[in-house]
């Protein structure tokens, strides 16, 4: 499933930055907003800096091939 962004997103652009960043497992970024951090910060201790990303293509990759 996908997410797809609207221009109604509750996010900040710098937010939208940090939750792309921690689910792909990138550092944070000091210039990021306090909240944007927050949110980084948030979503890194769930995925424990894995990219989750990638794990999520590479499960629905194996999957298709099974």
């Amino acid at each position: 499933m996908r997410c797809i962004m609207t221009d109604d997103s509750l996010l900040t652009h710098d937010e939208h930055k940090a939750a792309e960043a921690a689910f792909r497992g990138r550092p944070l970024n000091t210039r990021w907003s306090n909240g944007a951090q927050r949110i980084y910060i948030g979503i890194l201790e769930v995925t424990r800096g894995r990219d989750i990303v990638e794990e999520c293509r590479w499960e629905a990759a194996t999957a298709v091939g099974s």
